[in-house]
């Protein structure tokens, strides 16, 4: 589906992922963090100090953050649940 989830696009098509934002905007969880069976995935609002994804960064070992360099401001991050 498009960007917002109101065009399919033909078979074959790579678009970047955008986390669902169709349904992220409607208070669910994009559709990999639902069908993941690990839940290997979190997904939150960092600024909210009591949410999942905030204790995570707060207390795991982040050992990777996406281009931090380029001053893009990620928000995808790696870490370790040991």
């Amino acid at each position: 589906m498009a960007y917002l989830g109101n065009r399919p696009r033909r078979q074959g098509v790579m678009e970047k992922c955008h986390f669902c934002i169709q349904r992220t905007r409607v208070g669910r969880y994009p559709a990999c963090l639902e069908v993941c069976p690990a839940g290997a995935r979190k997904f939150g609002n960092i600024l909210d100090p009591n949410s999942e994804v905030s204790y995570i960064l707060r207390t795991k070992r982040v050992f990777i953050q996406l281009k931090e360099e380029l001053g893009t401001s990620p928000r995808f991050f790696y870490y370790f649940d040991v």
